[in-house]
């Protein structure tokens, strides 16, 4: 696979080539780009299938650059330093990212991901991405990657999420339903700037659909479909005050 770095720190991409070359031994780097400008020619010149895409350029952010591009035939896996705001990004996203320093298994299983998922997914996602980065976090759309496909929902179309062991069900309006491969943790930590509440180890909720909090048998919320969910006692408090603002 013809993959090219975008990446603004040499020693990082020396690293991220050996790391590839001991471990991804079908991956050819044909090239990297340090900038937003040499990035878009590096591309448009090697047409790869992969890229390797620092968040932070030298001109600018590795957002721009896919925002740049007309046609994205590639697989794209972010590298990054810690960001709490674009990796959040890129997770409603449902694309990849390896924190730096890279960790060699978690490359070989971002390489490994990014064979399998076909062309029109990755441009949703990729889309979605893009979308998302200047939009009301009350009205960004989130990339469900199910087993049926990538699918875009607006967060405030979610009611709740409920927690199924390392899988998610995503109750939506209209009766929908979704299952997803990520843990209600994940979850938590996407939409927590997006109105959403974990009010019980099982149950995350949006507040938008919250009809009211009932004080008795320990505590429980109805939201707008009726459903009836329980308020654990460590979150109580964190309901009440969000309920007081």
């Amino acid at each position: 696979m013809k993959a090219v770095i975008i990446e603004d720190e040499k020693q990082a991409i020396v690293a991220l080539q050996q790391e590839l070359k001991n471990n991804c031994p079908d991956v050819e780097i044909c090239g990297s780009a340090s900038t937003v400008k040499s990035g878009f020619d590096l591309i448009t010149e090697i047409q790869p299938e992969i890229v390797f895409l620092d968040i932070q350029l030298k001109d600018g952010t590795g957002f721009d650059l896919l925002e740049k591009l007309n046609t994205k035939n590639f697989k794209v896996i972010f590298t990054t330093a810690y960001s709490k705001y674009a990796i959040k990004a890129i997770r409603i996203s449902a694309l990849d990212y390896l924190l730096k320093p890279i960790d060699s298994s978690l490359l070989v299983e971002a390489v490994e991901k990014a064979k399998k998922i076909d062309l029109e997914k990755m441009q949703q996602q990729i889309n979605s991405l893009i979308n998302n980065r200047s939009i009301d976090p009350l009205r960004q759309k989130i990339a469900l990657q199910t087993t049926k496909g990538v699918f875009m929902y607006e967060c405030s179309s979610i009611l709740r999420i409920q927690s199924d062991g390392n899988y998610s069900k995503i109750f939506l309006e209209g009766d929908k339903k979704e299952v997803v491969a990520k843990t209600l943790k994940d979850f938590e930590e996407i939409l927590q700037d997006s109105g959403f509440l974990r009010i019980h180890h099982s149950h995350l909720i949006n507040l938008q659909h919250l009809q009211s909090y009932i004080n008795k048998d320990g505590g429980y919320v109805i939201l707008n479909d009726k459903t009836t969910l329980p308020v654990s006692k460590r979150k109580k408090p964190m309901l009440l005050k969000v309920l007081s603002n």
